[in-house]
């Protein structure tokens, strides 16, 4: 049977480790955004070069 301590240190280990995770995902919606954000722009400054 598992000591107190050492189901404590795996359980903070997990919430850790689900941190981790989290901070990746936050990452890659930042990063969709900011693909988004360049290809709307490089959409309308390439449109006004095209019909102006």
């Amino acid at each position: 049977m598992a000591s107190i301590s050492e189901i404590t240190c795996i359980y903070s280990a997990l919430i850790l480790s689900d941190d981790k995770v989290a901070q990746r995902r936050r990452k890659w919606k930042h990063r969709r955004n900011l693909r988004r954000w360049v290809m709307t722009w490089a959409l309308v400054f390439l449109t006004k070069l095209l019909f102006d």
